[in-house]
């Protein structure tokens, strides 16, 4: 009996030591919920963990777009996000109690902003037990916001009590926006890397009354839109230029300086992108301007990014200036031309300056002189907007390539 007792110690030792182990043991892999601590409430958003190739992976969840993580990496029970694109990440701990805490750190004009995150497992955005919607939102909504009356275009759709899709301003559009309509409450959330928001409202008489929230700057704007009437906005804004005449000379990420009047931008037509790296806008726009460069470059299409980032670290600019045209396998040369204040793109661009909207885009024909301007960019979020952005772009770009020198 003894001996019996002798073999059976380490075993109930093993098993106490099983069952008091930490949730964590369960690991990082799965589904989760996410959220920001934020003025407006919870901001949430999903985050899905695995392995690619035997590698930590993840993605975030913004139905229907699932954007694979640039920089994943597991410490023990620490998963860290890295956005280097963006000069941003997220740092999540997994506790005993099998949620997640930590931060989200950024980098923005005033410097680093740090907000407290935290996650539980699941998919689901807002409300787990939604009551029965009160309407059916699915469609297009003319949207004003702010005390300016900036107008914009919602474009909505609804399953159940999920909804999810976009809206579109003069200024560019939001991306992807998914949440859900409980009773007559309709709440919104996105979150990319780099920027964020809620959107919260009532449904009252066919009309939506509500604030949006930006978590990085604290603070709540208001917006109302109801069911759409009119035509589209346009996919872009076209300017023509004040000035047709435009020369600089800034760094690459190498240090090594290209100006506009070097050998090989002569006689060819020349689209310059002025963004930056912290630029969701920009992001979209590069993932159509990297191939189209690539295929157009044999036709006598050349194409420049001037990139507007924050603070006075070179060092750091390049760094991210570096990571955005890796992610996006961009072979055309990226500048550092100054940081994303009126004062500093006006300063780079002179008479064309300063730059209203990230991204804008000059074009320059094969004479060298300025032809038109086109303001924003309407990525994928938003449909038959991102078909027409591109369509334009396109067409305008041969006509100029159609010129002679």
């Amino acid at each position: 009996m003894n001996r019996f007792r002798i073999l059976l110690a380490p075993l109930l030792v093993l098993f106490s030591v099983v069952a008091l182990a930490p949730a964590a043991a369960a690991g990082l892999d799965g589904k989760w919920r996410v959220t920001l601590d934020h003025p407006g409430g919870e901001l949430p958003f999903g985050v899905e963990v695995g392995r690619v190739r035997g590698k930590p992976a993840a993605w975030l969840i913004n139905p229907p777009e699932r954007l694979a993580v640039e920089a994943v990496s597991v410490q023990g029970n620490t998963l860290v996000l890295g956005f280097p694109s963006y000069n941003a990440k997220l740092t999540l701990t997994l506790g005993a109690d099998d949620r997640l805490t930590g931060t989200a750190d950024f980098v923005r004009a005033n410097g680093p902003v740090q907000l407290a995150a935290s996650g539980t497992r699941g998919a689901w955005r807002f409300a787990q037990r939604p009551v029965k919607a009160a309407a059916d939102l699915t469609g297009r909504w003319s949207l004003v916001r702010g005390p300016r009356g900036e107008k914009g275009l919602a474009q909505l759709r609804q399953q159940g009590n999920s909804v999810t899709g976009s809206i579109q301003f003069p200024s560019g559009d939001v991306r992807y926006l998914a949440g859900d309509i409980s009773g007559n409450t309709l709440k919104l959330s996105h979150f990319d890397g780099s920027t964020s928001g809620l959107w919260v409202a009532k449904l009252v008489g066919g009309k939506l009354d509500g604030e949006v929230f930006y978590a990085t700057s604290r603070s709540a704007t208001s917006w109302s839109a109801e069911r759409a009437k009119g035509a589209d906005l346009e996919a872009v804004m076209v300017e023509k230029p004040v000035s047709d005449r435009l020369a600089f000379s800034f760094p690459d990420t190498s240090g090594k300086m290209v100006s506009l009047s070097d050998p090989q931008f002569k006689g060819k037509v020349v689209v310059i992108t002025l963004g930056g790296a912290w630029c969701p806008n920009c992001h979209d726009e590069a993932k159509f301007l990297g191939p189209y460069a690539k295929a157009n470059k044999k036709n006598g299409l050349e194409v420049i990014s001037l990139n507007f980032e924050y603070g006075d670290d070179q060092a750091r600019a390049f760094r991210q200036m570096d990571s955005f045209a890796k992610r996006y396998n961009l072979a055309y040369p990226h500048l550092l031309a100054g940081q994303p204040t009126p004062e500093s793109s006006a300063k780079a661009l002179g008479a064309l300056g300063p730059i209203k909207v990230y991204p804008s885009t000059i074009f320059i024909g094969r004479d060298g002189r300025v032809r038109e301007v086109h303001v924003g960019w309407a990525g994928p979020a938003t449909g038959a907007l991102n078909a027409k952005a591109k369509k334009d772009f396109d067409l305008y770009v041969r006509k100029l390539l159609a010129e002679k020198a």
